[in-house]
């Protein structure tokens, strides 16, 4: 019913003010998107070249940070660190030595950008740019060595520490001749892969990625894989604890099956080899949702 004010004459209707700022947020964000997908975005990328040379003979433990990058760590020739960062986004990385602890992190801000996902939205991914990071390392023994990747590809190459922990979201992490006492290995979406290392009392988390280990030694390991495969192939020289989701799990056991036995769950486990009573060494505990669970021995 039409509405008229005390002089007689008809109301008209306004549209609310709020109404007109939404409308134009519409406008202005698809305009905004219109001229991102027809424009060159990588012209207003800044990058830049890092270098720096480090003494080594402070340093106890190392604390990396990868974002959108192709990293190579491997031993250098001398007593020295060797950091080359090339083609970073301005101001994203840095680095030195804090408390016996050589680091190279993301800055806050860039932070905040990787975990809301800007940099995996389509037309942003391809201007963001991608860093190439080498860090030649001196051969020595640390305490602790902690890397958090988030969508890089990293190659670690020869490493010796006492605690060795990775957490690796959606790139791929290589891990290669390396020796730890304790080790935790957290993977999202990415893959990860271990090839002829050492590692003491070990706690493997897969989400929805892949891991493979191949010519290892492991000792009292816990395995958690969520919807992801598993590959193992290595000497056992402890317990094992499997509790597997919807994925599949392949382990591979150099040495003699007496000296295991299987515990939990039969549906879906397949062991190969002869294996051990109540009272041998070691125990492999399964619980198996979803996915099989194959065990080997392999003399």
């Amino acid at each position: 019913m039409a509405k008229y004010d005390a002089a007689g004459d008809k109301v008209q209707r306004r549209i609310p003010v709020a109404v007109w700022i939404m409308l134009l947020g519409v406008v202005v964000g698809v305009v905004g998107l219109i001229w991102c997908l027809n424009t060159d975005l990588k012209k207003y990328a800044k990058t830049e070249n890092l270098y720096t040379d480090q003494n080594i003979d402070d340093v106890k433990n190392l604390d990396f940070e990868f974002d959108r990058s192709k990293v190579d760590i491997a031993p250098s020739d001398d007593r020295q660190i060797h950091v080359t960062i090339e083609n970073a986004p301005k101001g994203m990385y840095t680095y030195g030595i804090k408390d016996n602890t050589f680091y190279i992190h993301k800055k806050e801000i860039f932070s905040i950008f990787r975990w809301s996902g800007i940099t995996s939205i389509p037309f942003l991914k391809d201007v963001y740019p991608e860093a190439k990071i080498t860090v030649r390392l001196p051969s020595i023994i640390l305490d602790k060595v902690e890397i958090d990747s988030s969508i890089s590809d990293v190659t670690f190459n020869t490493l010796t520490c006492e605690t060795l922990d990775i957490d690796n979201g959606m790139g791929t992490l290589k891990l290669i001749d390396a020796s730890a006492e304790k080790t935790t290995i957290d993977n999202g979406m990415g893959k990860i892969e271990v090839f002829n290392c050492v590692l003491g009392k070990s706690k493997i988390k897969n989400g929805m990625g892949k891991i493979k280990m191949d010519s290892c030694s492991l000792k009292g390991t816990d395995i958690d894989n969520g919807m992801g495969d598993v590959t193992i192939t290595t000497e056992l020289n402890g317990d094992m604890d499997i509790d597997n989701g919807m994925g599949d799990i392949d382990l591979k056991i150099y040495g003699d099956g007496g000296d295991y036995r299987i515990t939990g769950d039969d549906d879906d486990v397949s062991v190969k080899g002869k294996t051990g009573s109540r009272s041998a060494e070691y125990k492999i505990h399964v619980d198996n949702g979803m996915g099989d669970v194959d065990i080997e021995f392999i003399d």
